[in-house]
């Protein structure tokens, strides 16, 4: 009976051995598994702090978009009926060919659009023009009677047909390099 007892014990012993090397086992193997999904959770934090910083950087660009400015668009040619008695030069100093201007893509502002009244363009920057048949990027080299608010005014070679806009919008580009 003892024997009985005793491979009974043995048995049971080692019944509980296997278990326990099973178990084992299977933690062995949880423990992998979970080592896995903390690699791939890591993994996909990485990319999500990636992907956060992405999305700070497209809003810092879309907050960067210039807005527009709805101005008033007239066209005027370099003779001193339409300017003043130097037509040949510009505000800032630029000299004017008559014959080719229209090329250069040069504007002059109303004075209330010039930083030094209170506006937010210098002569030389450039602004981004739309709504007119010239819509394009135009440097600022010339300024307007102070009784125009609002308007812009595209230089234009001699010859060129008059024209005018009353609803156009212009964009500020000199503050997109920074």
């Amino acid at each position: 009976m003892k024997t009985a007892i005793k491979i009974l014990i043995f048995g049971c012993l080692t019944i509980l051995c296997l278990f326990v090397l099973d178990r084992n086992k299977q933690i062995k193997q949880y423990k992998i598994q979970e080592q896995s999904h903390q690699e791939f959770l890591d993994t996909l934090q990485i990319e999500i702090d990636s992907l956060k910083y992405e999305i700070q950087d497209l809003l810092n660009k879309i907050d960067s978009i210039p807005k527009p400015i709805p101005v008033k668009a007239t066209m005027y040619h370099p003779v001193e009926a339409q300017c003043d008695d130097s037509p040949l030069i510009t505000a800032d100093g630029s000299r004017i060919c008559p014959i080719n201007v229209s090329d250069w893509n040069w504007i002059a502002v109303s004075q209330d659009l010039l930083k030094k009244n209170g506006g937010i363009f210098n002569y030389g920057d450039k602004v981004y023009v739309k709504g007119t048949h010239k819509d394009g990027i135009y440097t600022i080299r010339d300024c307007m009677n102070k009784r125009k608010t609002f308007q812009i005014d595209i230089l234009e070679s001699i010859g060129t047909s008059q024209y005018k806009y009353d609803e156009i919008e212009i964009f500020a580009l000199n503050d997109l390099d920074s």
